[in-house]
């Protein structure tokens, strides 16, 4: 429904300019952040979401250089300070999960183009020391569409079906909290976690980032290894954030503090922020809902740039078409309770 609703704004809108609906918006700075840029579909992804190609990518940047001034540092942190509005249109781009590709494919493109960028990173996947969740939940897919039957996996995941496609199901609803039944799952279809990290490294290494940090590039966290954090007790989330800045202010000392919400920052209270504030003390914090408003002085949503690999011409202005149907219902605040 609400992909139906965006189509339909997303039409009304094209008898505008962007240039009309950014104004009346009021919103004229705005945040796409991608996960992968590459012209490969690697295994550990491919049952999760696509790769943004880097044709799509470079055309993405031509429109969002076309119609914004690509911000600086100084440009995010002047725009917190002014209370989240700015006088001229701007973008910010930023990058999560510290995928390898980051470094060697989005690296040169934006230095070649002079265009800064935030770089989150889940500290525990830097030097590809452990592998997401999620990502070992697409390599145990992408087995099991190659086998004919796995009655081990089947009892252990379905217990009630030997259906593949009912075993796929069930895969892509393991959580967090089962990671000792994901690494099982691994096991009886053949995959070392290990031996994949080490082969295909998916993940920046920590020498990848500094380089990246020394080229004027923001790196900030997206927690330690990458839960849900509405599914995870608020100690367990302000564990995250504690192992993941302590990482982070050892290795790195960045000069600005940040955080990406990983997953997305919905339904999460009130009371995790004001532990932000006084414990891990951000300069800025970000979430995922698009451009929407957020009650949270230093929080900003970000336009999610890879869902169903839409141009950033067709994005943009759906956001902005959404955003706008919103602000007549007052649904374009988010407010934390």
């Amino acid at each position: 429904m609400r992909q139906f609703v965006k189509n339909l704004t997303y039409t009304f809108s094209k008898s505008f300019s962007l240039n009309f609906i950014r104004t009346i918006s009021g919103e004229k700075f705005i945040f796409p952040f991608y996960h992968l840029i590459s012209d490969d579909q690697p295994d550990y992804i491919k049952n999760l979401y696509k790769a943004v190609s880097v044709k799509q990518f470079e055309t993405d940047l031509e429109f969002l250089l076309k119609h914004y001034q690509p911000a600086t540092t100084e440009d995010l942190i002047e725009f917190i300070r002014n209370h989240k509005k700015s006088s001229k249109p701007y973008f910010f781009l930023s990058f999560d999960d510290g995928m390898r590709e980051c470094y060697d494919v989005v690296f040169p493109i934006l230095k070649q183009k002079g265009i800064q960028a935030a770089f989150f990173i889940n500290t525990a996947f830097v030097d590809n020391k452990e592998l997401f969740y999620r990502h070992k939940i697409s390599l145990i897919i992408e087995k099991v569409k190659a086998l004919k039957a796995v009655p081990e996996l089947n009892e252990l995941i379905c217990r009630k079906t030997n259906s593949q496609h009912e075993l796929i199901l069930q895969l892509n609803k393991l959580k967090y909290s089962e990671q000792e039944l994901i690494n099982k799952a691994g096991k009886l279809v053949g995959i070392d976690f290990n031996d994949y990290l080490k082969e295909h490294q998916p993940f920046m290494t920590l020498e990848q980032i500094r380089e990246l940090q020394a080229n004027g590039f923001l790196i900030g966290s997206h927690s330690h290894d990458h839960p849900k954090f509405w599914e995870i007790i608020e100690t367990e989330r302000k564990q995250q954030l504690i192992d993941s800045f302590d990482y982070i202010d050892q290795n790195l000392q960045p000069e600005i503090r940040a955080f990406a919400f990983p997953f997305t920052d919905y339904e999460i209270p009130a009371s995790f922020f004001k532990f932000l504030s006084e414990k891990i003390k951000p300069d800025i914090t970000f979430g995922t809902a698009g451009i929407k408003k957020d009650t949270i002085a230093n929080h900003i949503q970000r336009i999610p740039m890879d869902e169903n690999l839409k141009p950033a011409k067709r994005i943009i202005r759906e956001e902005y078409a959404y955003f706008g149907l919103k602000a007549l219902f007052n649904k374009n605040i988010i407010t934390r309770l």
